[in-house]
């Protein structure tokens, strides 16, 4: 990661929860576009969209976290970012801001807090009084999930 991608991360809102995925693994954040649903995906697949004549899947980290889902809203944003060289997108609530983390403001995820379902936080950020669950997306979906999701792409074209 180039040194001044490093700590920068843009920050969202899920569930009231606020999330940081890396400035280097974004590729964009867009308004939520269309959303074609994909036959027998998981709850959480929202489905896929067109994205300048690219298919990508969207995400809802809501239903990801094992949040309920809620109806959509003008400040909802999808965030496009790298999992396993595949872009894909994500539903958030909210996008916050962009922050850069000083070495102090960020720790380890408690051990308390890992376990296979939530794998994906990487580390949590001290944003003033507030924390932020800084994500790997790489963990947000298994490479075997993105490689179903290719094939269900696919079938669904």
């Amino acid at each position: 990661m180039p040194h001044e991608e490093q700590n920068l991360y843009v920050q969202a809102q899920v569930g009231g929860e606020m999330i940081g995925f890396p400035v280097g693994a974004v590729r964009e954040i867009i308004h939520v576009p269309p959303i074609s649903r994909i036959p027998r995906a998981p709850r959480w697949l929202r489905g896929a969209a067109a994205l300048r004549g690219q298919t990508i899947p969207i995400v809802c980290l809501r239903e990801r976290f094992g949040m309920e889902p809620v109806q959509p809203s003008p400040q909802m944003r999808i965030v496009v970012a790298e999992v396993y060289g595949q872009a894909v997108g994500f539903l958030v609530d909210s996008v916050y801001t962009v922050h850069r983390f000083t070495e102090s403001d960020i720790e380890p995820p408690a051990a308390l807090l890992l376990n296979e379902q939530n794998s994906y936080v990487q580390a949590i950020g001290h944003d003033g009084e507030k924390l932020v669950l800084l994500l790997n997306p790489n963990h947000l979906l298994e490479k075997k999930q993105i490689e179903k999701l290719n094939h269900l792409q696919s079938s669904s074209q």
